[in-house]
């Protein structure tokens, strides 16, 4: 690279990890539940070596009985050991890969392209993208399986010229398997597309294929003898039996007409293609990533700017000559959209993250035809090059706007909004009473009462941990804290109560209330009153 091309792809790393390190804890304005569970097992993992419900250095995280991958909580173990258990230390991997994300970028794009234009472009459309700065400043493992698949792609085209990288491309493509439960599909029918296309089956390729069978068998044995498939078909189109109880409606109606064609096309074997199908033509959608949505982490903006729209579109019509570019970009993207197809819960963008580095490569392509071939004039192109930048600058302001200066008071559901002071709330008032009694009404209590007050692994672990990760399970306690359901059979004296303000409970007599970042209550303290308003008991 010569000195120009450095400098800027310098000023391009500065932006990106301005934009991702700035405000890191403030926006988004509270820890996902996600974020806490991640951190406290790896704090548990650093502390005992064990998880929050005693499992040794777990190949998966029970969790919240969803079983999280094990990359990010082992990356995050060190870096508690280093600087502590805080909402900035446990963010900042995800904002370390965030960066990373954006070099390789450049560098992958250079491998493909041979363009230091191209590239420079990717990993400038990488920095100021909402979509990967939005997962580049939460503790989830997204933005860090992104960066492991780049890293794996760059490091097996690099191997082409040099064998020996080929075992390293496993181990990556290994440590991509268990960073998300989306890269598994991705990276197992990626990384076949690209053996393909090597169209060479060398002793060195034949070996690192064994070597990652290897390394991936421990996870399909685990589907047979423990419940980590559970979540991933729990919210798959495959559990809904809606369609397979319409469909057994009208096979029955064919046998008794014996239509026998009928039969064949409403056999339940069928219905999950038919379901995938459908899956599939909903993901395509350009309203999920290029429409305002309320699963944005601040609604009010898009994952992809409208202008990127067009230009998608135009690389795509750049590349349509059969290349060995052609089938990486869209098999990337064709693979990359099976786990957001299949899946039936929103956000759905997550579960595709993948194909942000397609999407923005053919961004890159477009602009570059778009300035190249619109029209040969001297002054006209330097209009439209003129006009590109205050286009791009302008919208990635606009988005900048409103990211660091609504986002600061934005509340996105189903994210732990106020449970922070709810728990330091808690904390101070506890000493006063046998015990607390938190209702499983509010967002995962057990895990941000752990996570905030740092209660001790090894202590927790002697009294038994966590027994189930299920929000409706009861049985969860530590210290003075137990998390149910509150009833009004079970009210006692000397106990501080902790309920949603949606809960109506007539015999408990509020103390203090705790509230969410704009103002709205969120939940009271309290204790048992039978004199209370509305009180029968």
């Amino acid at each position: 690279m010569n000195k120009r091309v450095v400098g800027i792809l310098l000023s391009i790393i500065i932006l990106a990890f301005f934009l991702r390190i700035y405000h890191l804890t403030q926006i988004p304005n509270s820890l996902s539940a996600d974020e806490a569970a991640f951190a406290y097992n790896a704090y548990s993992v650093l502390k005992t070596g064990r998880d929050e419900f005693g499992h040794f250095l777990p190949l998966y995280f029970q969790s919240f009985d969803d079983y999280k991958n094990p990359l990010f909580v082992y990356i995050l173990v060190p870096v508690i050991a280093l600087f502590g258990l805080n909402d900035w230390v446990i963010r900042l991997p995800s904002v370390v890969c965030g960066v990373g994300v954006v070099i390789f970028f450049y560098l992958l794009t250079r491998q493909l392209t041979h363009s230091s234009k191209t590239a420079l472009l990717a990993s400038l459309f990488a920095a100021v993208s909402p979509w990967l700065i939005q997962y580049s400043r939460i503790a989830v493992e997204m933005e860090l399986a992104l960066f492991v698949s780049l890293v794996a792609v760059w490091v097996f085209l690099k191997s082409y010229a040099n064998p020996k990288l080929l075992i390293l491309t496993v181990f990556l493509c290994a440590l991509s398997f268990y960073s998300y439960h989306a890269n598994k599909v991705w990276i197992i029918g990626f990384s076949t597309v690209l053996l393909i296309i090597h169209k060479r089956m060398s002793r060195a390729i034949f070996i690192s294929i064994l070597l990652f069978i290897l390394l991936v068998l421990p996870y399909f044995k685990l589907l047979k003898t423990d419940n980590i498939g559970l979540r991933p078909f729990a919210i798959s189109v495959f559990s809904r039996q809606e369609e397979n109880q319409v469909q057994s409606q009208l096979l029955l109606s064919d046998f008794q007409r014996k239509d026998w064609f009928g039969s064949f096309i409403h056999n339940r074997r069928l219905t999950p293609i038919n379901q995938s199908i459908n899956g599939y033509l909903k993901i395509l959608s350009p309203e999920l990533l290029f429409a305002i949505s309320i699963y944005n982490q601040i609604p009010i903006t898009r994952l992809f700017f409208m202008w990127q729209l067009p230009l998608i579109v135009l690389g795509i019509f750049s590349i349509t000559r059969w290349s060995r570019q052609l089938v990486i970009i869209f098999s990337w993207i064709f693979i990359g959209l099976v786990p957001g197809a299949l899946t039936i819960f929103p956000p759905y963008d997550r579960r595709i993250l993948i194909v942000s580095y397609p999407l923005i490569y053919l961004c890159s392509l477009g602009l570059l035809v778009l300035l190249k071939h619109v029209t040969q004039t001297l002054l006209i192109k330097r209009l439209m090059l003129l006009g590109t930048i205050v286009i791009i600058g302008l919208s990635t302001a606009i988005y900048i706007h409103h990211y660091f200066i609504h986002g600061l008071q934005t509340i996105v559901e189903l994210w732990g909004n106020g449970m922070k002071e709810l728990v330091f709330t808690t904390q101070t008032e506890k000493a006063k009473y046998r015990k607390v009694v938190v209702s499983l009404k509010l967002n995962q209590t057990l895990t941000f009462f752990l996570y905030y007050e740092k209660y001790p692994p090894d202590k927790y672990l002697r009294s038994g941990g966590t027994i189930s990760g299920g929000y409706l399970d009861e049985r969860n306690t530590f210290d003075a804290y137990q998390f149910k359901f509150i009833k009004p059979q079970d009210l006692e004296s000397n106990t501080l109560y902790v309920w949603s303000v949606s809960e109506t409970q007539p015999c408990l007599k509020v103390l203090k209330t705790t509230y969410l970042t704009d103002g709205h209550a969120l939940a009271n303290l309290g204790v048992y009153n039978r004199e209370g308003n509305g009180c029968n008991i």
